[in-house]
């Protein structure tokens, strides 16, 4: 993923109360580990991840309608269904202003579950817009409809985002990006393996049986099929060449528009910052080698096939929204071909995940009301101050680090701005008018953000602002906002109990707070200062010492081989790996502090605290994976697979050997020379 924040992603419940059923059960902390999803003929020294969860891999199926499962997408369905219920109860009380943020979420995912209407509109809310692009007779009319296209969500050969200014950090600006194609995984359109090709041409099977869906001939559907595809595989093609020495450092590319357009000659620029109503004269081109390409991919196709590609565009975008011949469609080539799934989500998931992207805050502030006690944040407000505390520890006792050096890292630390739960204000929605279809409100409301970033953009305003809705069940590290936000959709068994045990506490949200803090000096955070901005506060003779540890740490995950020939890529990994070893290290001392030098050793369900410290953070990330998803995951992940995620930092800390007695010659040992410790 772009690299401008972090989120964790992550895995069954092991138990999970609303805050209702929290008040009048009795809690106890065994209800944390199920023992009978241990492996207990395998040796925690051998291999701790099978250990602690070998017979719930098992047992523990895979939903026929998920590329994958465990404690987090286990939590993300519990919490869909909470949200689900709630909605349908409010509108039942009817107890909402009208036009208020309740209204707005309401409607908006009434209209999604309407499917008698949607039904009977079949394919009508998109033709307008496909109407447009056949309109085109010359590339100032492509232009004006490629300019609209993006401020309704749907983004042809690029994506103008506003962000963050990595360099000028006062201020936000608008950022260039590759878009444009269906497969993320651009190398998908240049393998030369049987599966590759075969789903390839499944693929333009896919487009053309869209096409005949809206009433094409089977000749013109093909027709189109066949140059929307060449166009996203020249689009792919140009972006894999571009990327081969594209380092971070190439990402921004500061340009006036004079500038870009000695780039890229296809787009009036300064007609296309007045029509999406952005004031600027400088842009930020993420990848110039791909965007001088733009110019020789429309002209190689021409006009009509670029026509039938941004046809394509559309109809791809649009398709869940439509009636459920298209949602079919799109679920047999993108859910069962691509992802192997075995069924359809049910429909009420799906609109759930438009509501949340369109009107998500509105949902949220339902959801806080309900099912946030303010005791879970207060102790977690206290296990972060002590996280960050040790993390000051490290940085001050680090010995390969001199301390002027030290001390950039320590302004950095005692910077970082905590955000927990939920943001202190909701963003009203009230401005925010919705249509008469499904689909008509998924573009009106995409109109509507990129609106308001706009507004914001041409304001001035530099409002920190949360970016992911406080029911999400994440966390991440802003690089540019040097910032930490836990939400309230993650504060919950298994990740977090308010009245667990330390031990517990620290190896689920204690290891992910301490993941996320420690991003801001991994490989790519570490070239951002306090204030977020790029500068390089490091020491030549220090970075050399951080690149000696990381290719170490590099070196370990390239021999791990998930899927037989296809190994984890640990550069492309590196930077989640060092906040897996680095978070994990933090969480564990904070722990030691937190109990003191009278350790409190009472053992529960027979392991003492250090060893359920370790229990912990073997569940955290324990999952499973289709083999279809696996594979793209391996080539386009910088998170590697949750086993990889367990073995992988435990088996260089060597407080985890201590608390199972692991020796030389168990599965688990490294030498001590190998055993990687960077902050």
């Amino acid at each position: 993923m772009k690299r401008t924040l972090y989120l964790i992603l992550i895995i069954p419940i092991l138990c999970f109360f609303s805050c209702e059923e929290e008040q009048s059960k009795q809690f106890h902390p065994s209800h944390f580990f199920d023992l009978s999803d241990f492996d207990t003929l395998t040796s925690p020294k051998d291999n701790f991840y099978q250990y602690v969860n070998g017979n719930w891999l098992n047992k523990e199926p895979i939903p026929k309608d998920r590329g994958t499962w465990g404690n987090y997408s286990a939590l993300r369905l519990k919490n869909d269904k909470r949200i689900k219920s709630l909605l349908e109860s409010t509108l039942q009380k009817g107890n909402y202003g009208k036009n208020s943020n309740t209204d707005k979420a309401l409607s908006f995912f009434n209209e999604g579950m309407n499917t008698s209407k949607i039904e009977k509109l079949k394919a009508d809310p998109v033709r307008p817009i496909l109407r447009e692009i056949i309109a085109i007779e010359n590339f100032f009319d492509l232009q004006k409809v490629i300019t609209q296209l993006h401020t309704k969500g749907i983004h042809p050969f690029f994506k103008p985002t506003i962000f963050q200014d990595s360099y000028r950090n006062n201020k936000q600006s608008l950022f260039l990006e590759l878009s444009g194609i269906s497969i993320h995984n651009t190398v998908f359109y240049a393998l030369q393996d049987s599966n590759a090709i075969t789903m390839r041409m499944e693929y333009v099977d896919h487009i053309k049986q869209m096409f005949q869906l809206l009433g094409y001939t089977q000749e013109q559907a093909f027709t189109i099929a066949s140059s929307a595809y060449a166009v996203e595989e020249d689009i792919a093609e140009q972006y894999n060449i571009s990327i081969r020495n594209h380092t971070n450092e190439k990402y921004y590319n500061l340009k006036s528009l004079p500038e870009l357009t000695d780039i890229c000659q296809s787009l009036v620029w300064k007609q296309y910052n007045k029509e999406i109503g952005i004031q600027t004269d400088t842009v930020i081109v993420t990848n110039l080698t791909y965007f001088s390409s733009i110019d020789a991919i429309i002209l190689k196709n021409g006009i009509s096939k670029v026509k039938n590609y941004l046809l394509w565009r559309v109809l791809h975008h649009a398709a869940p929204y439509l009636s459920n011949e298209f949602v079919t469609e799109d679920f047999r080539y993108f859910g069962k071909k691509r992802d192997g799934l075995l069924e359809q989500p049910e429909r009420w998931k799906a609109v759930l995940k438009a509501t949340n992207k369109a009107v998500g805050f509105a949902v949220g502030e339902l959801y806080i009301a309900k099912y946030f006690p303010p005791e879970a944040k207060i102790k977690v407000k206290k296990m972060i101050d002590n996280i960050l505390l040790t993390a000051e520890e490290h940085i001050q006792n680090i010995e390969w680090m001199n301390s002027k050096t030290k001390e950039s890292a320590l302004q950095k630390l005692n910077s970082l701005t905590i955000k927990i739960g939920y943001p202190d204000k909701f963003p009203s929605y009230s401005t925010l008018k919705l249509g008469k279809s499904y689909y008509e409100n998924v573009i009106l409301s995409n109109q509507w953000l990129f609106q308001k970033k706009i507004d914001a953009f041409n304001s001035g305003s530099n409002t920190k602002k949360w970016i992911i809705t406080p029911q999400t069940v994440n966390a991440y590290y802003h690089t540019l906002y040097n910032e930490f936000v836990v939400t309230a959709g993650i504060l919950q068994p298994p990740f977090f109990h308010y009245q667990a045990d330390d031990a517990v506490n620290y190896g689920a949200i204690g290891a992910v707070i301490a993941h996320e803090i420690t991003h801001g000096f991994d490989n790519i955070g570490r070239r951002y200062n306090a204030e977020g901005n790029v500068q390089n506060w490091w020491t030549s003779k220090d970075y050399f010492a951080f690149k000696e540890r990381t290719k170490k740490l590099i070196h370990q995950f390239d021999r791990y081989e998930p899927l037989p020939g296809i190994n984890i890529n640990g550069n492309l990994t590196l930077n989640e790996n060092i906040a897996d070893l680095s978070g994990l290290a933090m969480a564990y001392h904070a722990l030691e502090q937190t109990q003191g030098a009278n350790v409190n050793v009472t053992k529960i369900d027979g392991f003492t605290p250090q060893q359920r410290f370790f229990i912990s953070w073997a569940t955290l990330w324990r999952s499973k994976t289709r083999v279809e998803v696996l594979r793209q995951k391996l080539m386009t992940e910088t998170h590697p697979p949750g086993e990889y995620r367990v073995n992988g930092p435990l088996s260089n800390f060597t407080p985890f050997y201590e608390a199972f007695d692991v020796h030389e010659h168990d599965g688990m040992w490294r030498k001590e020379e190998d055993r990687v410790q960077i902050w």
